[in-house]
C-alpha cells in the first residue's frame, strides 16, 4: 500500500465564504471534492487506494470516509432517495464499519463520525467561517492556534474524567461530541444535534447474543469484502480468535498473527495454537526477541497527531510489525481491541441490577468481593453514594493528588483521577482549575446509569489511543482495523442485560454465545487473558538508558509540569507503590508531543488560558 500518507480533510459550508477559505489552502497534494453547485465541499489528502467512496445525486452529494459495507453503487442509489439532512443519519445507523459520513443535501452540510470516537469530528471559524475537519490539529493550522500547556496537563491525569477528556489540546477548537452530527448550513451558525442514545440495558441473553454475532460479522465483513490480503492478530485470547474466525468467512485472504512473550508461564500462545489449526491461510509467527522490546525507542518521538499517544511503550513493535506486513502485502490488521471495554462491564451495573433482581445481585456482588478482595461495608457505601456525576466531578477536583482512590469506586461513576507524584502543584493547579471550570451544562454523564457510562468512557479512551495507532501503523505500512469498536457492536453491546457482561461467574459470556455458531467450541472455554506484565517490566530494564536520557532533558520539566528527579526516580528505580503504570505511559506521550510540538521558537509562543 501506499502509506505514509495520512487522510485528512476539511468539511466546508455552500457558501461564497466557504469558497475563500479553501482558496487559501492550496498545495500540491490536496484533493477536492466540490458541492453539486461546483463550489469546494471537501478538501484534504490521502492516499491513492484510499479514496472516499462518493456518489451525487442532484442537490445531494455523500463521502464516506473509512470502512463500509458500502459500494458506489449502492451509495448513489441510497442519495437518490434522501430529501433533508435529517435522512443521512438514517443511512449512517444502516451502514456497518467504521467511517465518517459527510453529506451535503440542498445547500446544507451535515457530517458525522463513530460512537466509540474513532472517526472524530472537530469545529472551527476561521474568520468567521464553520468548517469541520477530522482532526483538530488541522483546524489549529487553518485558524494559526497554538496548543495549550493547561490542556496538555489534563493528559497527566489518569483517568480524565469525560467531558475533559475529549478537549483539543488547542482552545478554540470544538470537539463534536461522538454521538452527535453537525450542521453546517449557509449564513446560519453551525449546530450539532444527537443521532444516538445508550439503549436501554434489558435485551436477554437470547435476544442479544444472536443481535451481536450478527453486528461482528458485519463488523469483519466490511474489512474483507475488498478481498485481497488481510492480516488479523491471533493472539489466542478470546476477543481476537473469534475475529479471526469471522475474517475467514470473506473473500479476503488471512495472515494471522501471533507475537509471542518473554514469560515462559504465558498461556496464549498454547490457545493460539489450537485455534490455528482451524484457521486457512498463513500464520506468522513472531518469537518476542524478532521484534523490538516494550519501550524501545522510547527517547526518540515518532510523528505525533493530534493528541498524545499513550501506548508509547508498544508503539515501535506495533510499527515494526506494520513494516513486515506490509512487506507480505497485507492491506490491514484486525485488531481484538476494545474488546473489554464493550464486551464486559464494571461492576456498578449492580445498581441496576440491586432493582431489578436483588437476590442475583447479592450473589454477584459476593463474587466481586471474592475476586477484588472488597469488604462488604466499603462496597455497599460507595454502591449507596447517591452523588449526581457533576459532584462527583468537582469531587475530583479536591482529590488530585491523594493516593490511589480505593477499587470500590468502580461501583459508582468510576475511579476519581490522579495526577503521577513527579507532577508538580503547578500541573496539579492547572488540572485542577480545569476540572472546577467545567460547566454545569457539560458535567452531564454518557449515560445516565453509571455502567453505561463508565463502558462509554473506556470505550473512548480506548478509541482515542487506537486513533493515534492507526495513524502510526499506517505510516509503517499497514494500519490497524478494529470491528469490536464498531457502533453496530457497541449498540449491541450496551442494550444486553446487564448481568450478561458484568457476572464474575463466566468470562464474556455474552460474547462466546455470539460467536458460538463461527468458533469451535473448545475454542470458547477460555476463562481468562494473558498478563503481559513480565513483557513490560524486561522492556523497561533493558530500556533504561534510553528512559534516563529522557528525564535529564524533559521537554514536561522545562515546562514546569513534571519534576525530572522524581520522574528519573520512577523510571530508574523504585516504581512509586499505588501508581497505575498508565500513569507513566501518559506521561511519556505527552512527553513524546510535545517534543514533536516543540521548536525554539515554538515554545516561546505556547499559550496557556
Amino acid at each position: 500500500m501506499s502509506g505514509h500518507r495520512r487522510t485528512r480533510f476539511v468539511v466546508l459550508p455552500d457558501s461564497p465564504a466557504g469558497s475563500v477559505v479553501a482558496a487559501g489552502q492550496g498545495t500540491a497534494e490536496r484533493r477536492t471534492l466540490p458541492h453539486p453547485g461546483g463550489r469546494p465541499w471537501i478538501i484534504g489528502t490521502w492516499p491513492d487506494g484510499e479514496e472516499p467512496l462518493v456518489a451525487h445525486a442532484g442537490p445531494v452529494g455523500l463521502a464516506v470516509f473509512g470502512t463500509a459495507d458500502t459500494d458506489e453503487h449502492r451509495l448513489r442509489r441510497r442519495a437518490e432517495r434522501i430529501r433533508d439532512p435529517y435522512d443521512v443519519l438514517a443511512l449512517g445507523r444502516e451502514l456497518a464499519g467504521s467511517f465518517h459520513l459527510v453529506a451535503t443535501v440542498h445547500g446544507t452540510v451535515i457530517a458525522r463520525g463513530s460512537l466509540s470516537g474513532l472517526r472524530r469530528l472537530h469545529l472551527a471559524e476561521p474568520d468567521g467561517v464553520p468548517v469541520l475537519a477530522d482532526h483538530a490539529d488541522t483546524l489549529a493550522a487553518l485558524t494559526r492556534r497554538t496548543p495549550s500547556l493547561d490542556r496538555l496537563a489534563l493528559r497527566l491525569a489518569h483517568p480524565l474524567p469525560h467531558p475533559l477528556d475529549a478537549l483539543p489540546l488547542w482552545p478554540g477548537i470544538t470537539p463534536v461530541p461522538a454521538h452527535h452530527a453537525a450542521l453546517l448550513a449557509p449564513g446560519r451558525p453551525a449546530r450539532t444535534l444527537a443521532h444516538w442514545q445508550p439503549p436501554a440495558p434489558d435485551r436477554p441473553r437470547a435476544e442479544a447474543a444472536p443481535a451481536l454475532g450478527h453486528a461482528l460479522r458485519r463488523a469483519v465483513d466490511a474489512r474483507t469484502r475488498a478481498g485481497g490480503l488481510v492480516a488479523a492478530d491471533l493472539s489466542g485470547g478470546l476477543d481476537s480468535t473469534p475475529l479471526c474466525f469471522l475474517a475467514a468467512r470473506g473473500p479476503a485472504d488471512l495472515l494471522t498473527v501471533t507475537i509471542g512473550s518473554t514469560d515462559p508461564h504465558h498461556d496464549d500462545a498454547a490457545w493460539a495454537d489450537r485455534a490455528a489449526r482451524h484457521l486457512p491461510g498463513e500464520r506468522l509467527l513472531l518469537p518476542p526477541d524478532a521484534l523490538p522490546a516494550m519501550f524501545a525507542g522510547i527517547d526518540t518521538p515518532g510523528p505525533q497527531g493530534d493528541e498524545p499517544l499513550p501506548w508509547t511503550r508498544t508503539r515501535a513493535r506495533d510499527e515494526a510489525v506494520a513494516r513486515l506486513l506490509a512487506a507480505h502485502g497485507a492491506r490491514t490488521r484486525i485488531s481484538g481491541e476494545g474488546g473489554d471495554e464493550v464486551l464486559q462491564l464494571l461492576p456498578a451495573y449492580l445498581r441496576l441490577l440491586a432493582a431489578r433482581r436483588p437476590a442475583t445481585a447479592a450473589r454477584h456482588l459476593r463474587g466481586h468481593r471474592a475476586r477484588l478482595r472488597w469488604g462488604l461495608t466499603a462496597a455497599l457505601r460507595t454502591l449507596a453514594d447517591p452523588r449526581p456525576y457533576p459532584a462527583w466531578l468537582a469531587h475530583a477536583a479536591d482529590d488530585l493528588t491523594h493516593p490511589a482512590p480505593p477499587t470500590t469506586r468502580i461501583l459508582g461513576w468510576g475511579p476519581e483521577p490522579r495526577l503521577p507524584p513527579w507532577t508538580t502543584p503547578r500541573a496539579a493547579d492547572l488540572v485542577r482549575a480545569q476540572l472546577r471550570a467545567v460547566r454545569a451544562a457539560d458535567a452531564v454523564p454518557l449515560a445516565p446509569r453509571h455502567a453505561q457510562h463508565q463502558a462509554l468512557h473506556m470505550v473512548r479512551h480506548s478509541a482515542s489511543a487506537m486513533r493515534q495507532l492507526i495513524e502510526a501503523t499506517a505510516a509503517a505500512g499497514t494500519p490497524y482495523t478494529v470491528p469490536l469498536l464498531d457502533d453496530h457492536v457497541l449498540d449491541a453491546c450496551l442494550a444486553a442485560e446487564p448481568a450478561l457482561r458484568g457476572t464474575p461467574f463466566a468470562y464474556k459470556p455474552l460474547l462466546t454465545a455470539a460467536v458460538a455458531p463461527d468458533v469451535p467450541e473448545e475454542l470458547l472455554r477460555r476463562t481468562g487473558k494473558g498478563d503481559f506484565s513480565p513483557d513490560a517490566h524486561q522492556g523497561l530494564a533493558r530500556h533504561r538508558p534510553e528512559l534516563a536520557a529522557l528525564t535529564e532533558d524533559s521537554a514536561l520539566a522545562r515546562a514546569g509540569l513534571v519534576d525530572p528527579d522524581a520522574l528519573r526516580r520512577a523510571c530508574l528505580g523504585l516504581y512509586p507503590p499505588g501508581t497505575p503504570y498508565a500513569a507513566l505511559d501518559a506521561t511519556l506521550a505527552c512527553e513524546h508531543w510535545l517534543r514533536a510540538h516543540e521548536s525554539a521558537a515554538e515554545a516561546a509562543r505556547i499559550a496557556v488560558i
